[in-house]
């Protein structure tokens, strides 16, 4: 088995760009902070496409998730119903939803685009009708 420590690694894709743009392998990350195997330090602009918004490895969040999956709680469940999936929906309501006296549905799309356009497709329907 081989391991990329070299950016232009060969069994890559020529369609990659990421690691073109950034000549470095990152090896741990903390904050908005990315840092690659010689020790340089850089700041994350990307932040995981949207995806952290509060950071590489938050403090706040970092136990909270080891012991879920120290519980062996589901981590890939689509939109299958799972309690985290339940807990969530429940305190996004009391948060969000109830104060604002808003009446809205959630959407859960899977990992692919064709979720979010079938999703799409699907709320437009519901507007015409």
């Amino acid at each position: 088995m081989t391991t990329n420590t070299d950016p232009s690694h060969t069994l890559e894709s020529n369609v990659r760009s990421y690691v073109r743009s950034f000549p470095f392998v990152a090896t741990s990350a903390k904050g908005a902070t990315i840092t690659a195997e010689d020790g340089t330090e850089y700041l994350d602009f990307l932040s995981g496409a949207g995806t952290l918004n509060y950071g590489h490895n938050n403090d706040h969040f970092k136990q909270a998730i080891i012991n879920y999956i120290e519980e062996d709680g589901i981590v890939h469940g689509l939109d299958m119903a799972t309690k985290a999936k339940n807990s969530f929906i429940d305190t996004f309501s009391e948060t969000i939803l109830e104060p604002r006296d808003l009446n809205y549905r959630l959407q859960f799309c899977g990992p692919t685009g064709t979720n979010a356009v079938e999703a799409a497709i699907k709320l437009a329907k519901s507007l015409r009708a």
